[in-house]
This record gives C-alpha cells, structure tokens and sequence, in this order.
C-alpha cells in the first residue's frame, strides 16, 4: 500500500507535516479525475476550476493511480496545499482516500513521528456522488470551490469546519494467504455487489438506478431476457455472515458504511449514521424469497426502509466477516472463480479519521 511513495524523502515529510500544522493558512488544491460521470459529460469544468483556485498549478487533472500519487506529492509537498479537493465520483474518492493514508504512513516512517492527513474536499463530479453528498456538498465542482474560497479564505487550518468520518478496513485472503487491503466508507457483500454490477448495465446515474429497479421488478415477474441472463446474480449464496460474533446462518447479504447513505436529495430514504460510536452502521437482509428479496433491493443498496422481520440493523458494529464478492465506495471485486468462493472478507472498523470540510 506505501511502495509508490518509497522515494519520498525525509525533507519532503517534514515539509508535507509542516504544511499541515493547524496554525497554517487553509490552501485548497484540487485534483480531477476527467473519466467520472460528470467531468466526463462536459469539460467546462476543467477549463473554469483553474481559474478559481489560487493558481492554476493548483488543480492537478489525473488518469492514473501513479498520475494520482504524484498529484498528491505535488499539491501537499511543492506547493503547500493543506486541503484537497477530490473531484471525482465515489471511486475516485476510494482511490484518493487511500492514496493520502499511503503517503501519510510513509511520511510518519521518514519522520518516525505521526503525520496528520490534510483536511479533505469532496467535490461532485461524478455518478450518484454519495461520499461527498454526506458532507452537504451539493453543488457542481466549480461552484463548491468558490464556496469554498468565499467562507475559508485566509482562515487557518483549523478553523474549518469539518465533519469527522470513519473508515472501514477491509482486507480479504484465499487459503490463509492475504491478496488485498484497503479503506473505505460503504460496504457490501456479494449480493450487494451483484446488484451494483446489474445497475451499471443501464447507464448508472439516477436514471440507471431508477431503471434498474424498475427492470428487475418487471423481469422477475414476467421472465424477461435481462431477468433470464442476470437475475441469478439475486440468488442467495448460502454462505453466512458473522457480525461482532454474532453468525447470521440465513441471510442474502449485508451492507456497512460510516456515512450517511442518502441519494437523489432524499427521494429514498436514507440511513443515518450515529455520530458518536466508534464502528460502523451495518444492515444484514434476513429474507431469501425471491420476490420479497425484489422489494427490499433498496433497502441495502441505497439505504431505504424495509420490514423490520425482513432487515436487521447494527448501528454500531466493529467486525463484519464475509466470503465471495464484494463493493467497496462503489468499486466492484467481484471473482466468480472457485477461489473467489473461498475469498474471506474482514470488514472492520478502521482508527483512522477523515477530517472532511463541511459545505452545508
């Protein structure tokens, strides 16, 4: 997780956790990932975001993870920038997370004392933008940086406002042996993640999840051809899911998150997440009929009501364990292999800390 920011130098650190002392004028870079949803559908966005920032050395555009990791060393080391704007969708924001608790672990290493992550900007640009909808951005990328400028503007580091946000560490082995490690904010098991792959097949957006909800209702009661080819993906696994101990032996999957799940400015329901507990929101579905499964698929993608005999809630879980598939932000891994059936999931709640700035 730390190997791409093996070069970076003991000066460098110091310089990175300088930056970050909270006496420090707030300084805003921004980064851009041009392929999500919205930055890809108009490039006026990235014509008008450097010119409102400081400079336009300030909005960095990147299409890789390495193009990422340099941004990042670029924006918080040479320039002095204490604040990042991410603007992309959910992915982009997984990726981007993860990158700056990478860089943050190597600077601590190089400095042998910790280094504080830079306060974080989410920016919607990209599909359902679930992630920085939860910190009350509601506005274009451009326009949230104006905002931005207009109430912070010469204040110090720590006098933003921001909101504190959990993370979910989830790592996953096959045979004893780990394959991968990461952070995140959402969860979902297999099932979940079928799902998510299902919905991508019509155009993602609110108007793919809306068709895809309507698709699946339809399919499954008349046969359709999308019901034919995809809705075994529905099927229950048989596998159980074991939260805190505690062993679900019947069940079609679960989700986790630490933030607040709400979409479509509030058209469906949204889970809300305590603010005071130290783990995660967890939401197992209990039911495994078919039809009823139907009518509670926004209940775990999207967080909206079910019946309670149907979906149990735990607000405040540390360790959800899972084998198969996954999503994670957004971001689908998803193995249909024999190895992937004995893939073993460890969702727990993460120490780390995200100090996002608030925009509402």
């Amino acid at each position: 997780m730390t190997t791409a920011f093996s070069g970076l130098t003991p000066e460098a650190a110091g310089a990175l956790l300088q930056n970050l002392a909270p006496d420090r004028p707030a300084r805003l870079g921004v980064i851009t990932n041009p392929f999500s949803r919205t930055n890809a559908r108009t490039r006026l966005y990235d014509q008008l975001l450097p010119r409102a920032l400081n400079s336009p050395a300030e909005s960095v555009m990147t299409r890789t993870a390495a193009e990422l990791d340099d941004a990042l060393v670029q924006l918080l080391v040479r320039r002095g920038a204490n604040v990042i704007g991410l603007n992309g969708g959910d992915g982009t924001l997984h990726l981007g997370v993860n990158r700056l608790v990478a860089l943050c672990q190597v600077a601590s290493e190089r400095l042998g004392t910790p280094v504080p992550m830079p306060r974080l900007l989410f920016l919607n640009g990209g599909t359902l933008n679930i992630v920085s909808r939860s910190t009350g951005t509601s506005s274009n990328p451009v326009r949230t940086v104006v905002d931005f400028r207009r109430r912070f503007e010469g204040k110090r580091l720590s006098e933003l406002s921001t909101r504190e946000l959990r993370l979910i560490s989830v790592t996953e082995d096959v045979d004893g042996q780990q394959r991968r490690s990461q952070l995140g904010f959402v969860f979902g098991t297999e099932i979940v993640a079928n799902a998510v792959e299902m919905y991508t097949l019509f155009g993602e957006g609110y108007g793919g999840l809306l068709q895809f909800l309507t698709e699946v209702f339809v399919g499954y009661t008349v046969g359709t051809r999308m019901w034919r080819e995809h809705g075994w993906k529905l099927d229950p696994t048989g596998r159980p899911i074991r939260i805190d101990g505690h062993v679900f032996d019947v069940n079609l999957g679960a989700v986790a998150t630490t933030i607040d799940l709400a979409i479509a400015k509030g058209a469906l329901t949204a889970i809300a997440v305590p603010t005071h507990g130290e783990g995660f929101f967890a939401k197992v579905l209990l039911e495994t009929h078919p039809g009823r499964i139907i009518r509670l698929i926004p209940s775990l993608m999207v967080g909206s009501g079910g019946a309670p005999s149907a979906v149990m809630d735990v607000p405040d879980a540390r360790l959800l364990e899972a084998v198969g598939s996954y999503t994670l932000d957004g971001e689908l891994f998803i193995d249909r292999t024999p190895e992937g059936a004995r893939r073993r999931i460890r969702a727990e709640a993460s120490p780390f800390r995200i100090a996002a700035v608030k925009m509402s």
